[in-house]
Parts: C-alpha cells; sequence; structure tokens
C-alpha cells in the first residue's frame, strides 16, 4: 500500500502541468506564477535528511519529502483495514533570499511561498487511485538546520488496505463429500429436545 500511494503521489509532483492546466483562465495571473515556479528536483521518503545535510547523500532543491503516519486503524473484513492517515509533505529549498522589503532577492524567496501553495492546491480535495480525498489539516515551519526553507504541509485520508487478503489462501477439503438430497423433512419418532 505505502510504495502505491508514494508512486502516486510522486507522479502528481512530476505532472504538476496537467493540473495548471485544469486552472480556469478567470485565475490566469496566479496560474502564471504557479507556472514560473521551479520543478521539484528531489522527491523522496522523509527521514529526516535536511537536519543532516552534512552526512545526507546531496540533493538539489526545490526537494518534497513524503511522511505517512497511521493515526487509526479499524477492521474492514478478513485480512483488511481501513486505515486514517496522515501524509506529510515537508517541502525544502536551499536559499540565502530574504523576503524582507528591499532584499535584493526577494522575489526569488517569496516564490518559495507560491511552492507551498502549489502544494496545497494540487493535493488538497484530490482522491486517487490508494486513496480517498486528502483533506488539508495543517502547515507548520519546521528547523531546518541551516540556510533553508523547511515547510511541513499536513493532510489526512483514509485508505483501505487489502494486502492481508492476498496472502490468505482457502484450503479446500478434497476429501469431503457434500450430498444434497431432495425430499420431504421427516419429524423423528422419538421425542427430542425440542417440539418442532
Amino acid at each position: 500500500m505505502y510504495t502505491d500511494l508514494f508512486k502516486e503521489l510522486s507522479e502528481t509532483v512530476q505532472n504538476r502541468s496537467e493540473f495548471l492546466m485544469r486552472i480556469p483562465d478567470d485565475y490566469a495571473e496566479l496560474r502564471g506564477r504557479l507556472e514560473a515556479l521551479p520543478d521539484f528536483e528531489h522527491i523522496d521518503l522523509w527521514h529526516d535528511q535536511v537536519n543532516y545535510l552534512d552526512e545526507e547523500l546531496p540533493f538539489p532543491t526545490p526537494a518534497i519529502f513524503f511522511e505517512f503516519n497511521t493515526q487509526r486503524t479499524d477492521d474492514a473484513g478478513e485480512l483488511m483495514q481501513t486505515a486514517d492517515l496522515q501524509v506529510d509533505m515537508h517541502v525544502f529549498w536551499e536559499t540565502f533570499s530574504d523576503t524582507y522589503e528591499g532584499a535584493v532577492m526577494q522575489e526569488d524567496a517569496l516564490r518559495y511561498l507560491d511552492l507551498l501553495l502549489l502544494v496545497g492546491l494540487m493535493f488538497h480535495g484530490r482522491s486517487g487511485k490508494t486513496y480517498h480525498q486528502l483533506r488539508r489539516t495543517g502547515l507548520h515551519r519546521e528547523e531546518s538546520g541551516g540556510a533553508g526553507n523547511l515547510y511541513r504541509i499536513s493532510f489526512e485520508t483514509n485508505v483501505t488496505e487489502f494486502s492481508g487478503i492476498n496472502l490468505l489462501q482457502r484450503m479446500q477439503n478434497a476429501g469431503r463429500d457434500v450430498k444434497i438430497v431432495k425430499k420431504a423433512f421427516e419429524r423423528p419418532s422419538a421425542p427430542g429436545l425440542f417440539d418442532l
């Protein structure tokens, strides 16, 4: 389940032009700003890479990392579960640009905020093959440990887990003999435990 979910979310990020084409002409200015943003250069699972930049394999930015946390599970049948899942998307952009008024590279720094907006727009309310409708639940600044912007955008969704069913093998008893006999029902002659 998680592999398919990661692949589907990654594909959505990689194919953002499909999303941008669906923005109505009434929002042409917004669409233009979002189209001007750089592509995500790196997509990965989150394991706190940003806080260990000296020890990690280098990766280009902007980068997006996915993190999955199960909030609650319910049994939905034999070897099948539904789960409330929190999907965190960590958006990292290494930059020395500043957002203050008059900063030399203010426009570059402000584009990071548009990246956060783009991620929120692409995923909030979206359903996929492996997940039900995503609902944005938060946006939080995270400590990046250096000259980079790191925010976590949180979503909640519900997923159905069928993988256990794939491992189930039903055993058939080949030696069992079942006979169906069609005849009128006969009451037992001796009194039984129940009156019929």
